[in-house]
C-alpha cells in the first residue's frame, strides 16, 4: 500500500476513535430489539478485535467510550440475496480546499517539493448486527469510501487513484474484503452540532449531526494471500439514508509520521493496516 493510503486510512482511524467518543443525537432501537447501548457496546468489542491498540476490552470500558453516541439507524442490506437489517452509523472528515497529506504529517523523509497529496477515503460506514453487549457482533461491514460514486478494487481505480475498500466480518473469524464493486455517498450537514475531541492534525474544527445518502453494490471474497478463488460474496445497499457526524476541519497542523500504532490508534488499529496492505492479519 502507498504512503498516500497509508496516511489518509490513518487520518480516518483517528477521526473514527474520537467521533466514537462524542455524545450527540437521538436514541433508537435496532434488529432483533437489541438496543443502541447494548449494540454499541458490541461494536466496540467487534473493532477491538481487528486489533486496535487500545480499544475497549470490557463490556464497561465500551460503554464508557460509546454510550452517549446515540446516533444509531437501520438499514437494509443484502447478503448474497439474503435480506438483513443491520445498525448503521457514519463519518464524515473533510479539510479545508487545497490542503495537503504531506502539511498533516511530518514524515521521516521529506517529500519532494512542491509535491501535494489531497487526503482521500474521509467517509466511513459501519454496518452491524449485535444480540448481546459482551459478544462480537454477529456481522460487521465496515466501509472506507469519500463522497460521490467511489470503486472498489485497484482494478476499476485511475493511476494515483485511491479505491473504497470494505471489509465484512462475520462471527468474529470469517473475514471477507472487497476487490470489486462500487459505493455512492451524499453527506449533508445538519444545524445539530455535537462536541468531540479533535485528532492531533485539527487545530479548530466544528462537529454536526449529518445525514449519509448510501447505496452500494460490493463483492467480496474471503481475505487470503492465496491466489483468488472462485468463491465470492455480494453485498447491496439499497439506497437509504443513515445518521452520523462530519466533523469540518478548519484548520489543520503537523503531526509527526512516527509509526501505525501512533497514526491508527484505539478503534482500527493494525489490523485495518494489515487488511489494507494485503498481509495477513493476525487471528
Amino acid at each position: 500500500m502507498t504512503l498516500h493510503k497509508a496516511r489518509s486510512v490513518s487520518a480516518l482511524g483517528i477521526f473514527l476513535s474520537a467521533a466514537m467518543m462524542s455524545g450527540c443525537g437521538s436514541d433508537s432501537t435496532g434488529p432483533g430489539h437489541v438496543d443502541s447501548s447494548t449494540a454499541l457496546q458490541s461494536l466496540a468489542l467487534g473493532l477491538q478485535s481487528m486489533g486496535g491498540t487500545g480499544s475497549p476490552t470490557t463490556p464497561t470500558d465500551a460503554n464508557a467510550l460509546f454510550g452517549g453516541i446515540g446516533l444509531l439507524d437501520q438499514v437494509n442490506v443484502t447478503i448474497d440475496g439474503a435480506a438483513e437489517t443491520m445498525f448503521a452509523l457514519g463519518l464524515r472528515e473533510s479539510f479545508p480546499a487545497g490542503t495537503c497529506l504531506e502539511s498533516l504529517y511530518i514524515p521521516p523523509v521529506p517529500p519532494p517539493p512542491g509535491q501535494c497529496t489531497p487526503p482521500a477515503l474521509g467517509t466511513a460506514v459501519i454496518l452491524w448486527q449485535a444480540h448481546s453487549a459482551t459478544t462480537l457482533p454477529d456481522r460487521m461491514i465496515f466501509i472506507a469510501t469519500d463522497a460521490g460514486t467511489v470503486n472498489f478494487g485497484l482494478a476499476s481505480t485511475p493511476l494515483n487513484g485511491i479505491p473504497a475498500f470494505a471489509i465484512y466480518l462475520e462471527g468474529g473469524n470469517n473475514l471477507w474484503s472487497s476487490p470489486s464493486g462500487s459505493i455512492t455517498s451524499q453527506i449533508t450537514a445538519t444545524s445539530q452540532t455535537c462536541t468531540f475531541p479533535l485528532p492531533p492534525y485539527a487545530k479548530s474544527a466544528t462537529c454536526s449531526v449529518a445525514t449519509f445518502d448510501e447505496q452500494a453494490s460490493i463483492v467480496l471474497e474471503p481475505f487470503s494471500l492465496a491466489l483468488p478463488g472462485t468463491q465470492q460474496l455480494n453485498i447491496g445497499i439499497p439506497r437509504q439514508t443513515l445518521h452520523g457526524l462530519w466533523l469540518s476541519i478548519s484548520e489543520v497542523q503537523p503531526v509527526p509520521l512516527t509509526g501505525a500504532n501512533r497514526l491508527i490508534p484505539g478503534l482500527l488499529g493494525t489490523r485495518l493496516m494489515r487488511i489494507a496492505q494485503g498481509i495477513t492479519p493476525a487471528r
